[in-house]
């Protein structure tokens, strides 16, 4: 579901005495592999983002079915040579449908990108306020997120999700999966956060404020949370590929995106019965899952050294 991670990140990573923007981004930008990673992980957003431009240069549709694309005589595989590729299916078709690859992919990559950025958003949200109150506070506020987090840790996720996904089947399947998705992710965020928080809360810079007579809430809001974006940066960055397989996986089992909405892990399933005769329509969507989750880990470890030069030494 999510990317393994420390249990905390280091503190200078996120200090006020850390380098600069600019320092950062040079050093990330500095690793080769960074900015490969980086290169396509903007590659594969504009792609969806631009999915119906392209498919409208194509000419075709994600559920436009193209029944002179494929031979009946054969089981329904594809005409022609490497899966039905031509002028007007660039990257072939769907055996059986003739649903034009290239168009579900761009329109899979979509689906796949926005419900692991809201998963993100919502679990990085979710961690970070709890995960920051229990550090901060600490007392009862630490006992109880502790323990619900600890609670939610030693569920067997993977199995409640596909029973809390199954046992709602009127919801929208994309909004259920985002929350699904982030109720279950926001523990991993927290334990991290709430650790920083706690290092942060005896730092001399917030010891100084509350000298100087601020709040609770002020040295909450102006003195530790402005120095947990580095770490909750670097969690969020290795998240994503996770949730991005997440939601891949359970599509191949059924429960995730429902047809004819495309979705990559969806495809995969499809082309099992398939992969022998046509095997492209097996490695094309299965190609881009394992970019888009290798591009994201590539850079969430990049953006990790960035901000803590120390941690390639190590």
């Amino acid at each position: 579901m999510t990317a393994t991670l420390p249990a905390s990140l280091p503190a200078d990573a996120a200090s006020r005495g850390g380098p600069r923007e600019t320092s950062v981004l040079r050093r990330l930008l500095a690793q080769r592999s960074a900015a490969v990673a980086l290169t396509v992980v903007v590659l594969l957003v504009l792609i969806a983002l631009a999915a119906p431009l392209i498919t409208w240069v194509a000419g075709t549709s994600p559920t436009e079915f193209h029944s002179d694309a494929v031979n009946p005589a054969l089981g329904g595989l594809p005409r022609g040579t490497g899966g039905g590729i031509s002028a007007g299916h660039w990257l072939g078709v769907e055996p059986g449908s003739g649903r034009d690859i290239l168009a579900r992919v761009v329109y899979g990559a979509r689906v796949s990108l926005l419900i692991a950025l809201l998963a993100t958003v919502l679990s990085v949200s979710l961690g970070t306020a709890l995960g920051l109150a229990a550090g901060f506070f600490g007392g009862w506020t630490d006992t109880i997120v502790g323990r619900l987090m600890d609670l939610l840790m030693s569920f067997p996720a993977l199995i409640f999700m596909i029973a809390l996904i199954s046992a709602a089947p009127g919801v929208n399947r994309q909004l259920l999966l985002v929350v699904v998705l982030g109720f279950f992710g926001w523990p991993y965020v927290g334990r991290i956060v709430r650790g920083q928080a706690m290092v942060l809360a005896r730092g001399e810079f917030v010891a100084a404020a509350r000298v100087l007579g601020a709040s609770r809430g002020a040295l909450l809001v102006r003195e530790v949370l402005p120095n947990l974006s580095g770490p909750v940066l670097v969690v969020a960055t290795m998240s994503i590929p996770g949730y991005v397989a997440t939601e891949a996986g359970l599509s191949f089992l059924g429960i995730g995106v429902r047809p004819p909405t495309p979705s990559w892990g969806q495809m995969i399933a499809s082309a099992v019965p398939w992969y022998a005769a046509d095997p492209v329509y097996f490695l094309v969507p299965g190609a881009f899952l394992f970019v888009t989750v290798l591009a994201f880990n590539v850079l969430g470890d990049a953006v990790r050294d960035a901000l803590d030069p120390r941690s390639r030494r190590r």
